[in-house]
């Protein structure tokens, strides 16, 4: 059939059905007034009963004809018509007419989703129309799955939901990061508190060593995260947590698969405009500081570190007289205890403002609806020199054009920009150098009276009074640079980006059961950083020669179109859905970079490339990469009591070499509804619902580079011999792997979901086993080889396994309502083959030659490496007694030196006697969130924490390492080594560090905590009052983000996530940005 004659025959079909409508509502009439209205039913009078063709119905043949609409007159599609206690069924078309054959005096049971289900006693009647009404707490009961949605009751999956509203009033970028502790199996992990810093968030774990980010798809269009999403926009969040319910996104859904979908418009009989306004200012502050030395105590701690490794001491404190000196001269300008570095880095919190500000319109009709919504962030940082900005505005559109015909559409377009500082790395962090360095340096040199002479030299070295970037001081003690200097420095630089997001898709009403959709979704991204360092001079470490201009853009052009056609049929207690298409995607990233040195000077009209002078530079690529896909999923269901699902999805990549671009993920999944069952019946007063799933499935990830696969050969140098002589040199770039497969996933889940009191009490039980097979991951080669990088390969397993509980209950004391809502996970991870017996060492952290972390067979991803230490030597015959195997093990060793212990009893210190120290992977985590509502009142309290994880604190290296370099927390003087018996847990101070400072367990810390994430309280204004004013609510609330936190955890912040994303990494404070305190007032506003 072409495609002319095919659209004849359906605009036949349709002329037919609009035939018979109007035959029957000739017959009927349009809500008649002479008709009866009852249970939901416009009955007309029995002496207007006719059929179709007109004539009057003969009662013996019991032909029942019918239309299904919906409270606006609309009619209801596909709604399913029964005769109760048969399997005699029919579904309603496109008009939302039906036709029956039916026995005696039936009754009617007629349902349809999202509505409330009627049961109709028909008695003599031949014809009957028949008025659904919507069910709120049915529609509540609607999740949200790939490519549909279902009813909770026949979910066979792990799938988690959490509303919008309980993510919109906490000041945070990302959506994402207020998952943290809501739902069980999902962590999330703050890696800063810098403003606009994401945090890693983790679906069951860590199943693999590439790449552990979920797959986020906003409205049907797939993302790598959501920042650029107004929280305020969101309706609901579904997480995908089993391969069962992720297989249908194939290859991108190892690492579990986050739903979002966003608010639209209400139908409604008679247009109406909705307005919402929200509303919050909040003032940030330090939650924790650290307690340094003032200019006094840093020279007796480094006289100490001196005295004791038998030094001279520097002559700067080498006499009282000298160190009064320096004294006085801090009195006349900074104050006598010197410079307080972190307060001159921080903004006050009149000063460290969180704004964000939100303004929807909302409205529409029975035809049509729309939802539009605009939305401010501006965060300024804890610290200064941070900052992020966001400026939002989305349109969502939906029509239905035909009945058979439904249009969407949706747009997002955000601009978002950045300032941040130097962090996570244990060398120029700020928040690490402004505690590390000397409180004796100031912070500016340009108004500085009564400078020492010995001080002078050092503190003015190639001073320029007209370089506004000059005036600051060099650290006069150590290596690190001013922490003011720095931050202003870093406010020179900002990221900003735009990214205009479009979504456009059809649903076309084939059949009463049969639909089909298309949606195409375009991602246009534009990013640029701009950045500028001066030319100054503070001294040998800290320095620029050149004034340098710079500019960076990346351009991403992303595409995705979707056509899938559903088919939804109920016959009797049968219950078929299916689901079969095809997806197709393109990325194209492309990247170009250009600096230049040189300018005159550097005021801001300097502060371009074309003003540099030297050393011109520039680079771009691109990258693209596309993948198709051809899907499909099948439900059944039985009497909703037994339930099965299954999923297949069969995926091309261009990441991987032919031959090896297709896999095929498939998934099956089944449920049992016991209390359905007949023998339930005499406990259904108390559980309401109970329900068994088991579900298994297999996906795949394809997380590495572009072109991984390939060979490359770039240029290298280009040579002039002579003058007519140009050579071009070239040599490998990247050795490739052609062999490169699809990394595979396989997890199966058992899962209890039970409900009791109606509803009140929910429990739900979920056990995982998750095993990683084909590891796509960069194993180390001999240096022998030559190669200029590490090839990836599939190397390696990875068992993942845990199990997950939430409890939530919600109840009632006469107007008093309340909510306890607690969710407990844990997942254990275990490296079960690397390809081969090499070991893959964590050195990529700190100074860069220390192994700090392990990935090895048998053991957890990322374990802490090194010495396990056994006291501190009190005197040096302990040490001199500390032999094995006839040796003296730590013959170096001073009384005061912390004790390694020789594992293997050779009698000597060597890579044999290291070993696991840490795990920097949980017990557990959880959180509770505990509610009340009296009135208008409402209060809030969430609390989140991990339980038995370990950090790895890098930072005592510095700050605790005792030998006096960089300033130190007060209490080392008090808590370290002074003597037998002082202490056996901290070495001596010494300036001598010798082997105290090797990675040992000594660095390793308890990283539970127990964290007020949030506390608010809100009031809502009575409506009697506020209708006065034209607003139809009003809402004041008072919350506070990180009000307090409970850990034995010495440094800034128990919560640290993976350095660079990277699980080998997980839990190594490097000198993280904390995350601040936040007192938050708001309003929310509709009209």
């Amino acid at each position: 059939m072409n495609v002319l004659s095919g659209y004849k025959t359906w605009k036949h079909f349709l002329r037919g059905m609009k035939m018979t409508a109007l035959l029957l509502f000739l017959c009927v009439g349009s809500a008649s007034p002479s008709g009866r209205y009852s249970d939901g039913v416009l009955t007309p009078r029995a002496e207007e009963s006719c059929d179709a063709n007109g004539r009057e119905s003969v009662d013996q043949h019991r032909r029942i004809r019918g239309k299904v609409v919906d409270s606006s007159g609309d009619p209801v599609i596909g709604a399913n018509v029964l005769e109760k206690g048969t399997a005699n069924g029919t579904v309603t078309d496109v008009e939302g007419n039906f036709v029956l054959t039916v026995s005696d005096h039936p009754t009617l049971v007629v349902s349809y989703i999202g509505y409330t289900t009627v049961e109709i006693r028909l008695g003599d009647r031949q014809i009957v129309n028949i008025v659904l009404k919507e069910d709120a707490e049915a529609l509540d009961e609607v999740v949200v799955v790939g490519y549909g949605f279902m009813q909770k009751r026949d979910l066979t999956g792990a799938v988690s939901q959490i509303k919008g509203d309980q993510l919109s009033n906490l000041p945070l970028r990302s959506a994402s990061d207020a998952l943290q502790g809501k739902i069980a199996g999902v962590t999330v992990t703050a890696n800063s508190g810098s403003p606009g810093a994401l945090g890693d968030v983790r679906i069951r774990g860590i199943g693999t060593l590439n790449g552990n980010d979920p797959l986020y798809v906003v409205d049907g269009l797939p993302q790598g995260g959501i920042g650029w999403l107004n929280a305020h926009d969101i309706q609901n969040i579904e997480v995908l947590k089993d391969a069962s319910a992720q297989a249908i996104y194939g290859s991108r859904a190892a690492n579990g698969v986050i739903l979002i979908t966003t608010k639209r418009g209400e139908k409604g009989d008679t247009y109406v405009t909705n307005i919402e306004f929200d509303a919050s200012v909040g003032f940030q502050s330090a939650s924790k500081e650290y307690d340094m030395l003032d200019a006094e105590g840093f020279m007796e701690y480094k006289n100490r570190a001196y005295t004791a490794a038998g030094k001279e001491l520097i002559s700067d404190f080498s006499t009282p007289e000298k160190r009064e000196t320096i004294l006085n001269f801090l009195s006349k300008n900074s104050g006598r205890q010197g410079t307080n570095w972190w307060k001159a880095i921080t903004n006050s919190p009149s000063e460290a403002l969180n704004q964000n500000y939100h303004i929807a319109f909302s409205g529409g009709m029975n035809k049509w609806r729309y939802r539009s919504s605009f939305g401010y962030m501006d965060h300024q940082g804890l610290v200064k020199g941070s900052a992020y900005k966001r400026l939002n505005g989305r349109l969502n559109v939906d029509a239905e054009v035909k009945k058979w015909l439904a249009l969407s559409a949706n747009v997002n377009v955000s601009y978002e920009e950045r300032k941040n500082i130097d962090e996570n790395n244990s060398y120029q962090a700020t928040v690490f150098t402004a505690a590390a360095a000397d409180p004796i340096t100031p912070v500016y040199r340009d108004k500085l009276v009564d400078v020492p002479e010995f001080l002078k030299d050092r503190i003015y070295d190639s001073y320029e009074p007209t370089n506004p970037w000059s005036k600051y001081t060099g650290v006069l003690y150590s290596n690190k640079n001013n922490p003011v200097a720095q931050v202003h420095r870093a406010g020179l630089n900002k990221w900003h980006g735009t990214a205009t997001k479009v979504g456009l898709s059809g649903d076309f009403k084939i059949a009463p059961s049969l639909t089909f959709k298309s949606s195409i979704s375009i991602d246009l991204i534009r990013d640029q950083s701009d950045g500028f360092t001066p030319k100054y001079y503070l001294d040998g470490d800290e320095y620029s020669s050149y004034a340098t201009a710079s500019r960076f853009l990346s351009n991403t052009d992303y595409w995705v179109f979707d056509n899938y056609l559903t088919y939804i049929q109920k016959w009797g207690e049968h219950h078929v859905t299916a689901m079969a298409g095809t997806s197709a995607e393109k990325n194209r990233y492309e990247y170009i970079g250009a600096s230049k040195q040189g300018m005159i000077n550097n005021e801001k009209g300097q502060q371009i490339i074309d003003a540099g002078t030297l050393n011109p530079a520039a680079r771009g690529y691109y990258t693209v990469n596309t993948l198709n896909s051809y899907f499909g999923r099948i439900f059944y269901s039985y009497a909703n009591r037994y339930l099965l699902t299954a999923n297949v999805r069969y995926d091309g990549s261009s990441q991987f070499a032919a031959g090896h671009r297709w896999g095929i993920f498939p998934s099956i999944s089944g449920g049992w509804n016991f209390s359905e069952e007949p023998f339930m019946n005499g406990i259904k007063k108390w559980l309401s619902q109970g329900k068994v799933r088991v579900g298994w499935g297999e996906i795949g990830n394809q997380t590495i580079p572009g072109g991984a696969y390939l060979n490359l050969f770039s240029n290298s140098d280009y040579v002039l011999f002579g003058i007519n002589n140009p050579q071009l040199s070239g040599r490998r770039s990247q050795v490739g792997n052609e062999d490169l497969k699809w990394e595979t996933t396989r997890q199966f889940d058992i899962g209890l979901d039970l409900s009791f009191l109606n509803g009140s009490l929910r429990v739900s039980f979920d056990y995982y086993n998750r095993k990683t097979d084909d590891m796509l991951v960069q194993v180390p080669v001999p240096a022998g080889l030559g190669f200029p990088n590490i090839p990836w390969v599939n190397a390696g397993s990875i068992d993942n396994r845990g199990f997950e509980i939430t409890v939530e209950y919600d109840g009632k004391i006469n107007d008093f309502g309340y909510m306890i809502h607690a969710n407990v996970s844990t997942y254990k991870n275990k490296v079960t083959n690397l390809g081969s017996d090499a070991n893959i060492p964590g050195t990529d952290v700190h100074l860069g030659y220390y192994t700090y972390t392990m990935t090895e067979v048998g053991k957890p991803i990322g374990y802490y490496y090194g010495y396990k230490t056994d006291g501190v030597f009190q005197t040096q015959e302990e040490v001199a007694n500390y032999v094995n195997n006839g040796q003296q093990i730590m013959p170096h060793a001073k009384a005061g030196d912390l004790k390694f212990v020789d594992r293997n009893k050779d009698g000597k210190l060597d890579n044999n006697d290291r070993t696991m120290i840490g795990n920097p992977h949980p017990d557990f985590t959880f959180g509770l969130t505990l509610g009340g509502q009296y009135k208008g009142f409402d209060l809030i309290a969430f609390f989140q924490g991990s339980v038995g994880n370990d950090l790895l604190n890098i930072l005592k290296y510095d700050l605790y390492g005792g030998v006096g370099w960089y300033n130190a927390p007060k209490d080392i003087l008090t808590t370290f080594w002074n003597g037998p018996g002082s202490t056996n847990k901290n070495f001596a101070i010494d300036a001598d560090s010798r082997l105290n400072r090797e990675m040992s367990d000594w660095f390793i810390e308890d990283g539970s905590y127990v964290r007020l994430k949030n506390l608010q309280l809100g009031y809502t204004l009575p409506a009697s009052s506020t209708r006065k004013i034209n607003v139809n609510k009003l809402r004041v609330y008072v919350a506070a983000q990180n009000l307090f936190t409970i850990t034995g955890y010495s440094g800034l912040d128990p919560e640290i996530g993976e350095f660079n994303k990277n699980p080998r990494y997980k839990g190594v404070d490097m000198g993280y940005y904390p995350q601040p305190r936040t007192i938050l007032f708001g309003v929310n506003m509709k009209f």
